[in-house]
């Protein structure tokens, strides 16, 4: 009895446990989303001053540096309530030097370029490089400031704001690159920068690509590759089809990261895919009593993006080309059944075969875009 007392206490101690974990389980997943929420909210609008990310600045803050001078940028907004932007420098970064204002520009302006006392090519004793490091607030139609200058965010705030700051350091830039474009390839375009003649402190070139969106739409640049000083060429691999327009900047970049672009705008041209490889025809005999044929026919698939499919054809007696099938991209054979052989000069011989790879762009000429004709191996 007394065994059987300690079972049915050990029993329902267990039973009590798995309740209350079933209980827990959908309370935490509660707070898990409400958190996330939470966190969500934090971020959605940068002009408030409890945003963890911005603590109320300006969003998408750039600067671009010049020869003694830089260019700030940050959001344009249509946001009402906002009379002007302040600009704050200190000349050395993340130092404890206390930033001091240094432009205002009234709303909805989104741009200020600083040339007070500014100098090129800042270094320490050490050869270190110095950066001149600027933050933003904005001025409401009350006359309040955010963030207030006079009382910043703290590193010891539960939670964090952060007020945004960014880095940089003046230079004479370097030549902007002379861009070329390359001969067409398809889904590829090829930029060439030759002859280019390097400053002493030339670091590297960057190539910087966008979607051309049309007249009136400012492209969104990204940065697409970072290029040795040795390499004068940049090929963009990246087309999903014919006729995608994009534009480019090729920039040279010294050592203080101070930028010389040039700009040039480029389509992936109308080109037809590569020819399919490997293209084999095994002819099997149906019968003994006849001279029909199965075509059974493979071939090696086609990397293009664009592909959209494969024609296959046949040669007649008179040598000319009859479509026979048409295919998607996903296939590499295909058999053809019951074919009869031609005769020629009184003689029965199996057909020819070909095969062509076409994309999903019409060419210049309005058909379709195939490759070369391509025979049995």
């Amino acid at each position: 009895m007394f065994s059987f007392i300690n079972l049915f206490e050990r029993l329902n101690r267990h039973l009590r446990i798995s309740y209350l974990f079933l209980i827990c389980i959908p309370i935490y997943l509660i707070t898990i989303l409400y958190s996330g929420c939470a966190n969500t909210e934090d971020y959605a609008n940068p002009f408030d001053i409890d945003n963890l990310r911005t603590a109320g600045s300006p969003d998408k803050f750039r600067l671009h540096a010049g020869d003694r001078q830089v260019r700030v940028t940050w959001a344009e907004t249509d946001s009402e309530g906002i009379k002007s932007y302040k600009i704050y420098r200190r000349s050395i970064s993340n130092s404890d030097e206390p930033f001091e204002l240094v432009g205002t520009v009234d709303a909805p302006k989104n741009e200020f370029v600083d040339t007070q006392n500014i100098q090129n090519d800042r270094v320490d004793s050490l050869g270190r490089i110095l950066s001149y490091e600027y933050r933003i607030s904005y001025v409401d139609v009350n006359g309040i400031e955010t963030p207030d200058p006079k009382n910043p965010p703290s590193p010891d705030e539960v939670p964090l704001r952060i007020w945004q700051s960014a880095e940089v350091t003046p230079s004479v830039p370097p030549p902007a690159p002379v861009v070329t474009i390359g001969t067409p390839s398809d889904l590829t375009v090829k930029l060439f920068w030759e002859g280019y003649e390097f400053p002493d402190d030339f670091s590297l070139f960057r190539v910087y690509i966008a979607r051309d969106e049309g007249i009136g739409r400012s492209p969104a640049f990204r940065v697409s590759h970072d290029i040795k000083p040795d390499q004068n060429y940049f090929f963009d691999l990246t087309f999903r089809k014919d006729g995608e327009a994009k534009v480019y900047r090729v920039a040279g970049v010294d050592k203080f990261g101070v930028e010389a672009i040039t700009s040039i705008s480029a389509t992936s041209p109308h080109l037809p895919p590569a020819p399919p490889k490997n293209f084999r025809v095994a002819i099997v005999p149906r019968s003994l009593f006849n001279n029909k044929y199965d075509a059974i026919m493979r071939w090696d698939v086609n990397t293009e993006f664009d592909l959209a499919g494969y024609q296959i054809y046949s040669k007649d007696s008179k040598g000319n080309l009859i479509p026979r099938r048409t295919l998607n991209r996903r296939e590499n054979g295909v058999t053809i059944s019951g074919e009869d052989p031609l005769v020629i000069n009184q003689e029965a011989v199996n057909k020819e075969y070909f095969i062509t790879a076409f994309d999903d762009t019409p060419g210049p000429d309005g058909k379709r875009d195939e490759s070369e004709l391509v025979g049995s191996n």
